[in-house]
């Protein structure tokens, strides 16, 4: 019987159980480390389909992904390719899914697990590709949605009257299922091509091709800034920001923060900042802008690893005209710093590295408080390896520490970051329509 490998990564990926060369079973894991281990521990109390697999498996094969949802997508894919025969075993047809995408001016998205059968019905069309297929309708359904803040795109029936609640919270064109738009309106052709290149992107996600996608963003927004359609290039700049967003490593597929105990957490952040105050109140920090124009910051508040959206504060940039973040951060944290009415945090999370964490310091210090008589400890996330650099000059991985701390983290810059965002995109809309009226 095949025996548990000495070393395997705690990162999330895809797991293959294989008879030499040929694939048996196929799985994902959130943490391999942690879901490998119940495969080899206490194998007697398994199911009597995967103690039957463990017996035939000769090789075990891992596969590392950037986050679950990579994981998930990697999963569908080489299921489809190789069709091991424990998936089938150990499932009926009915407990794998598909995303569909008709083949309309406006496609529809919709999860099915019978391709050919109620659906058609439904959506009253009879035509659609397929991708899949996936093991967790749930996660699916999670990933369309994250998706769908970023392309939107339909998931109405049929055309109706009135435009539908989707459309008016910016998660659906409105042309695509609204009665009235006629064809030759000019508005109607600009928003089906708009519409297509979304259904393009999500296609390239759940293909795998993420990275290709974000490289043709990245250089469509460069030109289009070049060109000076700033709109535009501001547009894009949301898109990749989600985009990065979604596939962050966050366990997005995770339950959220708030099913955790911040009882266990709590002694794990004063170990990291070296403290035995408690830590209530964690203040997060972000800036957003184009080029320096309409640039804004953001403080958003945990309270015992939970958001308070009562007490997240807004700023708009006043003193720096130029494309400077660090500035703006400056900036930020002074005017922050001299509410002494506010609550106090105990910890601050800046959204950067070393050069960003030195100006938070110096910018706090240089107000009416102090570091140390305040008991505040700040630091900084660099996003590319999630390194937490603290005051005391130290880089912590934390990806290699407990998934919990790093969860965190992540939904603290997170948070920070689309609280930033989600200002400076109202401001540039309002300078836009201004400027139109002109």
């Amino acid at each position: 019987m095949l025996t548990e490998p000495k070393k395997i990564p705690t990162s999330a990926g895809v797991y293959i159980f294989r008879h030499d060369k040929t694939p048996l079973y196929i799985g994902k894991a959130a943490n391999l480390k942690l879901r490998l281990a119940s495969y080899f521990r206490n194998q007697t109390a398994l199911p009597f389909k995967i103690q039957k697999m463990l017996r035939e498996a000769t090789r075990l094969e891992m596969i590392e992904t950037e986050s679950e949802i990579e994981a998930l997508i990697k999963e569908a894919e080489l299921i489809k390719k190789y069709r091991p025969k424990y998936n089938s075993l150990m499932r009926d047809d009915k407990n794998y899914f598909f995303v569909g995408i008709t083949k309309e001016d406006f496609p529809r998205i919709f999860t099915t697990h019978q391709p050919d059968k109620d659906w058609k019905v439904k959506l009253q069309t009879t035509n659609a590709r397929y991708f899949g297929p996936f093991t967790s309708v749930a996660e699916v359904k999670t990933v369309l949605k994250l998706l769908r803040h970023v392309f939107p795109y339909c998931t109405c029936k049929g055309v109706h009257k009135r435009p539908c609640l989707n459309s008016q919270i910016g998660r659906c064109p409105r042309y695509c299922c609204t009665a009235g738009f006629k064809i030759q309106d000019s508005r109607f052709k600009k928003a089906r091509r708009a519409y297509q290149r979304n259904i393009r992107n999500i296609v390239a996600v759940l293909t795998g091709k993420r990275q290709m996608l974000l490289q043709t963003l990245k250089h469509h927004m460069r030109t289009a800034a070049k060109a000076e359609r700033y709109e535009e290039a501001g547009r894009l700049r949301d898109q990749i920001a989600g985009l990065e967003g979604v596939f962050s490593h966050r366990s997005v597929l995770q339950a959220p923060l708030e099913t955790r105990a911040w009882s266990a957490i709590l002694p794990k952040l004063q170990l990291i900042f070296r403290t035995t105050a408690p830590i209530h109140r964690i203040e997060g920090y972000d800036i957003s802008n184009i080029s320096g124009t309409e640039a804004t910051g953001s403080m958003v508040v945990f309270a015992d690893g939970v958001p308070d959206k009562s007490q997240y504060r807004k700023f708009r940039i006043k003193t720096v005209r130029d494309s400077n973040d660090v500035a703006m951060l400056r900036e930020v944290l002074r005017r922050r710093f001299s509410h002494s009415e506010w609550p106090f945090p105990e910890l601050v999370v800046i959204d950067g590295g070393k050069p960003q964490l030195n100006t938070a310091l110096k910018a706090i210090h240089d107000s009416r408080f102090t570091i140390h008589d305040s008991r505040l400890n700040v630091t900084a996330l660099a996003k590319r390896e999630e390194v937490l650099f603290t005051e005391s000059g130290r880089a912590i991985y934390l990806q290699r520490g407990d998934p919990a701390i790093l969860h965190l983290f992540q939904r603290i810059r997170d948070e920070s970051h689309r609280f930033a965002r989600a200002y400076h995109h109202k401001l540039r809309k309002k300078h836009f329509a201004n400027s139109a009226g002109q």
